[in-house]
């Protein structure tokens, strides 16, 4: 009963486990001041775990172009720009200068962002409505990394399985490549041994051929000899 009580355990706690594995990742955001293109300002700052950087930087071009607006690169906060962008959720109808950074820090991976509004850049304690549409705004980018970076593994990974598939159809090809030679190797020794059989016959035969010629040869001799006396 012991052992069974413990099994039950053991398979509850992983059911619980591979459960959890299913849910999707909550990205925390954080607010707080950061470097920006002149001294500091208040920016939003969220966690991209287990992402690369490159991924990051391209699916929020991908991401904040859906709203409108010009991206560039702004070479003096080392990050990007996205003039006049119309994110409803965040500014109603006006348009507002987006501002984001993507940052690694060993195997940490974020993403700071700035929004600009006609009010000035967005913090929680003077439009605490709009800062929790951001805050849900850049957990829905980290979302869209997650899923492109799963994409980028899955590809990786069928990548590496179609390498497999294709050795293993290498392999089954020689693998009947040997089974034809073993085949050719049985018909080759078949028709030896059955060279062999006929060819012992043919030497009984010529070898009485070679008696039967022997004595006349003998009988010739033994008459040119005697003719010669």
């Amino acid at each position: 009963m012991k052992w069974l009580l413990a099994f039950t355990l053991f398979f509850s706690l992983f059911v619980l486990h591979a459960q959890d594995d299913q849910k999707k990742p909550i990205y925390q955001v954080y607010e707080g001041e950061h470097d920006f293109i002149d001294g500091s300002s208040n920016a939003l700052t969220v966690d991209l775990p287990e992402i690369k950087s490159r991924t990051a930087e391209k699916i929020w071009k991908d991401y904040i172009d859906k709203f409108g607006g010009k991206t560039k690169k702004n070479r003096d906060m080392k990050g990007y720009m996205t003039e006049r962008t119309e994110i409803y959720p965040i500014g109603g109808l006006q348009k507002m200068n987006v501002y984001a950074r993507v940052e690694e820090d060993h195997d940490r991976v974020t993403l700071t962002a700035w929004f600009e509004t006609p009010k000035g850049m967005l913090r929680s304690d003077t439009d605490s409505k709009a800062y929790t549409a951001a805050v849900q705004f850049l957990q829905d980018y980290a979302l869209q990394v997650k899923i492109a970076q799963v994409e980028e593994d899955l590809a990786d990974e069928e990548k590496v399985l179609k390498d497999f598939i294709r050795d293993m159809d290498r392999l089954k090809k020689d693998n009947d490549g040997y089974h034809k030679d073993i085949e050719d190797a049985k018909d080759k020794i078949k028709k030896a041994e059955n060279n062999i059989v006929d060819n012992e016959k043919e030497q009984v035969v010529t070898t009485s051929r070679i008696s039967d010629q022997d004595i006349k040869v003998n009988k010739i001799k033994e008459r040119l000899a005697f003719l010669k006396k």
